[in-house]
């Protein structure tokens, strides 16, 4: 079995129709677009510009004009970035950008012609805008990011950076080479001035195929200068687009499959597409989690990122899991720096890289659980702990340690972290033991045990610890060191334990709602009482928190919600916290 998912690199495979397309316009037409008045000339010139207006169509662009063809995406971004900039200009940009963004960046720097500032974004990869805002200048010519990264996936907030800019009088450049075909983008809404983007990534054309989009009002200086097929007696460039900057005979059997591949993008539907690299995406995050070992990237979030996923195996090196993803399981990744050294400074991961996983739309669920499960393997044959015995002979604990592998921002709080630990041997015999004793929620079948310590949750999986909703690593590892206390203390007393694997009991709202006033007077700082009621069984208020309900004419309602939660107190198992150590 071959599993391909690189396709934040080059996608594939192709829709048919872009085969059939190439080689239709190999074999039938072969003619140099705009250069002779014959038919089959006329009929390239005449694909070359249905592509333009098929990417008009897609970016919602009234003018096809606007958009240039250019081989690639970074030829777009050299296009952009040196035509717009003038000596003394000064130029933001962000450190989670490709080589294609930096390295020309650099270089003018470095000749002197612009003044640079890199904001740094957070190991997640996200920008602060409060960061950009601080960083423009009276000189600020060009504000260039991605659009997401091509290390971690992250998206930037596009319209957000756009708005920013303008209010400076300045530029923005959108490098699109992750997004463009697999993410909505609306230049007029978004109003991007420069937008550059590769045809054979997420736009399913050939490689050799890229553009950039000039917005109207903006004059740059061409790359390249030579034959356009037009204004032909003039000694220099011709002003108007896109002849000012299409110099030399274009690649027309790639921008015909460019063209086809344009057309099924718009057939099936850019949210459709989305849609399927979100599931996808999901599908790796979560699983990947679910392994003991691995390392994970970026903001770990489907509705956040596109489908670029890095990650590392323990202390492998990331060319060796590559190697052995290939030769042993068929399964085709990218591993390394990614031509992006800024963002693995900026993550962490500067010293070795990462591996890379970036599925497309043509992937299935079940190649995704084939490279699940190759990873997995290679991380069980990578790890070395001591044997249970061994472990167990030395320290007469279940368990001895643990290891902090990942932190990412808290998904429903972002001031907070979710932290993940991995284990040295496999719990999951303990959970009918912990849902006998200790207050949680037992899932058999996704082998979990849920529960919560200071208000936080706590989510036990067979091999790893996931505590959410905390603030900082130190209190993490405080939470840790209690939680395997307890797993030392359920499995020593196992004996005298009985196992469980039946639901604990819960009080519905519901049961008591209905003794409440059900005025919804909010006196008691909720919204509604059903709130209130949830607050009562989750501990956060009290039944006396409710003023209507002291009244006399209550007094039976009253007494009806104090025995019914205190029969539900009394057979209560303790939390996390509460748990005898």
């Amino acid at each position: 079995m071959e599993v391909y998912l690189n396709n934040a690199a080059t996608s594939w495979p192709k829709p048919e129709r872009v085969y059939v397309a190439v080689d239709k316009y190999l074999r039938h037409f072969g003619a140099s677009q705009g250069r002779g008045s014959f038919r089959r000339s006329l009929e390239a010139t005449g694909i070359i510009e249905e592509c333009r207006a098929k990417l008009a169509r897609l970016f919602n662009v009234d003018d096809p004009s606007r958009f240039v063809f250019t081989k690639n995406c970074s030829e777009a971004l050299n296009l952009a970035i040196k035509g717009i900039v003038r000596r003394g200009d000064h130029v933001i940009t962000s450190s989670m950008e490709h080589n294609s963004v930096w390295r020309p960046l650099k270089t003018l720097e470095q000749k002197g012609i612009i003044s640079l500032t890199e904001v740094v974004c957070s190991r997640y990869g996200e920008i602060s805008l409060d960061a950009v805002k601080k960083a423009f200048r009276p000189n600020t010519r060009l504000l260039v990011c991605t659009h997401a990264s091509n290390v971690t996936g992250t998206l930037f907030p596009i319209a957000e950076l756009s708005e920013i800019a303008h209010r400076h009088n300045a530029v923005i450049l959108v490098d699109a080479a992750q997004t463009a075909g697999v993410y909505p983008i609306d230049i007029r809404s978004s109003n991007i001035d420069l937008l550059a983007f590769p045809g054979h990534k997420g736009l399913l054309g050939p490689q050799g195929t890229g553009a950039l989009y000039i917005s109207p009002g903006l004059t740059l200086e061409p790359l390249l200068e030579g034959g356009t097929g037009s204004s032909s007696l003039s000694p220099f460039q011709p002003e108007v687009l896109p002849g000012r900057f299409e110099t030399g005979t274009p690649n027309g059997p790639g921008i015909a499959g460019l063209g086809a591949a344009l057309e099924f993008i718009l057939e099936t539907g850019i949210e459709v597409i989305r849609q399927k690299e979100q599931m996808l995406t999901g599908m790796i995050l979560e699983k990947l989690q679910g392994v003991a070992g691995i390392d994970l990237y970026g903001v770990l979030d489907p509705d956040r990122q596109v489908g670029v996923i890095s990650f590392n195996v323990l202390d492998v090196n990331p060319e060796e899991v590559g190697t052995v993803l290939d030769e042993v399981f068929g399964i085709m990744v990218r591993t390394g720096l990614h031509c992006a050294p800024e963002a693995h400074k900026t993550i962490g991961t500067i010293d070795r890289g990462t591996v890379r996983v970036s599925p497309g739309f043509f992937n299935t669920p079940e190649e995704i659980d084939y490279f699940i499960k190759a990873v997995r393997e290679i991380a069980k044959k990578a790890g070395h702990p001591a044997s249970h015995a061994e472990e167990k002979a030395a320290t007469g604990d279940f368990l001895t340690d643990y290891r902090i592998r990942q932190t990412s921002p808290c998904f429903s709080d972002a001031k907070k972290i979710r932290v993940v630990a991995s284990l040295p041997r496999d719990i999951e015999e303990l959970f009918p033991y912990l849902n006998a004793v200790l207050r949680g929620n037992y899932n058999p079948e996704e082998k979990s045990f849920t529960f919560s310590y200071e208000g936080r949750p706590v989510v036990l999986q067979p091999t790893q610890m996931i505590l959410g909703k905390t603030e900082d690593l130190a209190k993490a590892k405080e939470v840790f060191d209690a939680v395997i206390k307890i797993l030392n203390r359920v499995y020593a007393e196992r004996d005298r334990i009985v196992p469980t694997t039946k639901a604990q009991i819960q009080l519905s709202p519901f049961s008591f709602y209905k003794h409440l006033p059900r005025t919804n007077c909010r006196k008691c700082g909720e919204l509604t009482c059903l709130a209130f009621a949830v607050g009562v069984i989750q501990g956060q208020y009290k039944p006396e928190q409710c003023p209507v309900l002291q009244e006399p004419s209550y007094a039976q309602q009253k007494a009806a919600v104090e025995q019914q939660l205190e029969e539900y107190l009394a057979r209560l198992l303790p939390r996390g916290e509460e748990f005898p150590l």
